[in-house]
């Protein structure tokens, strides 16, 4: 007879598999499959043995059963890396042995890993051969399947490999089926009676004074029995078979959520049928629902949910509105959620698509519905953290294009109708105190917006003139708050001391420098509130005062009545002061009236919009700065850039390559690079993840990179003789200055962020 072929076997191996899927499929429950199944997997690899475990959570062990004569018994297995089948479930890898006995093979593959040979001993068998792969479902690890000795010996083969992978796929659905059916609880807190939580007539009680109370049931088990919110969740998820969404304040609604729904203005539906979006997983939607059995509700959402697709999760009512709360913009005072306000305007607009011709004044700036739009666009931005908004319309029939700043990174929110452009336009200018009727050159103006008694929102406004005879608007909101304290500006201890030393001097000038919204203000004022003592008296000039200090006299620039920066200073010099702060040096006059001040026994602060601190030297030189005043008075300049940090809740850690810390040893300078001491062996980095607290991006918050130039002698020298700024570099690297880059890359080390951030804000 003919050899068989290759593609023979893999027919009968596939014919064998069909029977065998079968049997899996129908057995009813894992100690089935664990004991009376074994054979015929067996069989299907020509093997000696196979041992299947499942996984028991609770212990972090996976367990497998066999009998002995009529009794059953368990072989149990830590899931850590000290064992061939914990190995392979503690990191979800397949392993291939061809001698469990060889020490060095065992070793190759991880060094304490080791083969238990008790269960040889007792049975006088000798195990040689091992394949081993971990029984997952999607994600989750439910077991572990170990096949033993082929019968004709010799290794396992590419194919025994391959055909292993296609039956712990079948394993896997079948583990986690039986598991879904394995335990079934009568009704949505049956668990806590289980788990011996609650008893069974407190339970009842409970849902009397729940009828009696007007209350979720929930509610009454948490505040009135003090049954943890974590087990009313849990009660939920084993109940419904779905995971539990727990609300957190910090959650942010992903922008894109409603734009998925079929409906504009949901939000009543979605509180009168228990139900809200949650997030985007991938191309899916997640959802928390109230009852997730309701097949009413499926019916709705899919026919609402724009592409079908949606993954149902449970919550607690509460929760659930608070939801919907955050994705109506009505978790503060607001005029009412965006898509309700736009459908508003829609109602009461009669123009047509016909009748549409570009003058974009269908409403006017006074109408109501107009006047909520402006409103809500600021409150919804100030309640997601936006720093800008950036109002952009087009000509012809284009929408307007809502785009927000967040934490550095610009993304689209929202389009309007081009019909409305010029009355959202002229709305804000109303809002901003400017000329309505002026479309052709750039303004300037500030908003104040109440949201109650007691807190008001503050915006700088800029407009400026577009192609087609349009208007876009850009609106800074400037969060008044308290300053950081100095210890919490994340500097590093070189930086830090260096920075602390000089602001306690008695007088002299310290410049902070960067590009616009780099976060000088922020350091400035951390600097002020370091040094805020009844013994010194302290003047601020400020456009705008967007941090406020007790102790401090902070005066507001007016241009429009000559109260500038110059202006400002000169008045200070005649007000007895220990220390200014002069919010820009924007022109020659205001640069050598602070010098002159620093010079005549005064501390000086003040910021210029500049690369990097060597280059502040040079500029304010190229101004007129006389360079020998200059040299003298300069004690500091601290350059700074703003980077995206990695979410504390989701970073994941992991071990760099040799050439990715290579690349970052020349990035750093490799003549520096020891010491920060980062080798392969002592270095452990992050990543981003995503999670619902930053909005699946990984990121969450800016800290600074910080560059600190102070005045050596021979820095001095080079000032005063007008070097070039790679000189002036130079020689501050030398005397202990690390670059903005430099500084990245230490942060980088210590967990903040990540390279591929710093090298965004960073060339040097």
């Amino acid at each position: 007879m003919a050899e068989q072929t290759e593609s023979d076997i893999r027919l009968q191996f596939l014919e064998r598999l069909k029977s065998i899927t079968h049997q899996i499929h129908s057995a009813e429950n894992l100690d089935e499959i664990l004991i009376h199944l074994k054979d015929s997997i067996a069989s299907l690899f020509d093997a000696d043995r196979i041992t299947i475990y499942a996984v028991d959570k609770n212990k972090r062990e996976i367990f497998s059963k066999y009998m002995a004569g009529d009794n059953s018994y368990e072989i149990r297995v830590p899931i850590d890396k000290l064992s061939v089948a914990g190995y392979v479930a503690s990191t979800g890898a397949q392993i291939s042995v061809n001698d469990a006995y060889n020490d060095i093979e065992l070793l190759a593959i991880y060094p304490d890993l080791k083969f238990d040979k008790s269960w040889d001993k007792k049975t006088g068998y000798r195990t040689k051969q091992v394949l081993a792969q971990p029984l997952m479902y999607e994600k989750y690890l439910l077991g572990v399947i170990q096949i033993i000795n082929k019968k004709g010996g010799g290794s396992f083969s590419p194919m025994d490999r391959s055909a292993l992978q296609e039956i712990t796929d079948v394993l896997g659905l079948a583990f986690y089926n039986h598991q879904k059916r394995s335990v079934k609880y009568k009704s949505r807190f049956d668990f806590l009676i289980r788990q011996n939580v609650i008893s069974k007539a407190d339970l009842e009680k409970a849902m009397e004074e729940a009828r009696a109370r007007k209350w979720e049931l929930a509610d009454v088990l948490m505040k009135v029995y003090n049954i943890q919110k974590q087990m009313i969740g849990r009660s939920l998820s084993a109940y419904y078979n779905l995971r539990f969404i727990d609300y957190d304040d910090s959650y942010t609604p992903p922008l894109e959520l409603l734009d998925q729904l079929r409906m504009k203005n949901p939000f009543k539906f979605m509180e009168a049928n228990g139900w809200s979006p949650y997030k985007m997983e991938k191309d899916k939607m997640l959802i928390i629902c109230e009852d997730p059995t309701d097949q009413n509700k499926v019916s709705d959402l899919q026919r609402i949910v724009k592409n079908g697709k949606f993954e149902l999760a449970v919550g607690m009512r509460s929760d659930i509105l608070r939801v919907i709360a955050k994705l109506s913009g009505k978790s503060v005072t607001s005029g009412g959620d965006f898509d309700a306000v736009l459908a508003d305007i829609e109602e009461d607009s009669d123009i047509t698509e016909a009748e549409f011709d570009d003058t974009g004044m269908s409403v006017s700036e006074s109408d109501s519905g107009i006047v909520k739009l402006a409103n809500q666009i600021i409150i919804d931005a100030y309640n997601k953290g936006v720093s800008d908004i950036h109002v952009e319309t087009y000509p012809g029939k284009q929408n307007t294009i809502i785009r927000i700043r967040i934490d550095g990174v610009c993304q689209e929110y929202k389009q309007i109708p081009a019909n409305w452009k010029k009355a959202l336009m002229a709305r804000i200018k109303i809002m901003s105190n400017l000329n309505i009727a002026e479309r052709r050159l750039p303004q300037d103006g500030k908003i104040q917006l109440k949201l109650g008694p007691s807190k008001t929102i503050e915006l700088r406004v800029a407009t400026v003139p577009t192609y087609g005879g349009n208007e876009d608007a850009v609106m800074r909101i400037l969060a008044a708050s308290e300053p950081i304290p100095l210890d919490k500006m994340n500097l590093s201890k070189r930086n830090e001391d260096a920075f602390k030393q000089q602001v306690k001097t008695p007088y002299g000038i310290i410049l902070v420098v960067g590009p616009t919204g780099s976060g000088k203000t922020t350091t400035l004022h951390s600097a002020l509130g370091y040094i805020n003592t009844p013994e010194r008296k302290i003047w601020t000039a400020e456009d705008p005062i967007e941090i406020t200090q007790n102790g401090l006299r902070q005066v507001q620039m007016h241009p429009a009545i000559n109260l500038t920066f110059a202006s400002a200073l000169r008045a200070f010099l005649r007000a007895d002061p220990d220390v200014i702060m002069i919010g820009e040096m924007r022109d020659e006059e205001t640069a050598s009236m602070g010098i002159e001040a620093s010079l005549t026994g005064h501390l000086v602060f003040s910021t210029l919009h500049t690369n990097s601190a060597p280059e502040t030297i040079t500029r304010l030189i190229d101004l007129g700065i006389d360079p020998f005043n200059f040299a003298d008075a300069l004690l500091m300049v601290l350059a700074q850039r703003l980077v995206r940090t990695l979410c504390k809740d989701c970073k994941e850690q992991y071990k760099p390559t040799i050439e990715e810390l290579d690349l970052m040893a020349q990035e750093y300078s490799t003549e520096f690079w020891p010491e920060l001491s980062a080798t392969p062996d002592t270095v452990t980095m992050f990543k981003p993840k995503g999670c619902d607290k930053c909005n699946d991006t990984g990121f969450r918050g800016r800290t600074g990179l910080h560059e600190v130039l102070t005045m050596d002698p021979e820095t001095k020298r080079l000032v005063q003789s007008r070097a070039l700024v790679d000189d002036i570099r130079k020689s501050a690297i030398a005397a202990g200055m690390r670059t903005l880059k430099q500084d990245g890359i230490f942060k980088v080390l210590k967990g903040d962020t990540t390279i591929e951030q710093v090298r965004t804000v960073c060339s040097v």
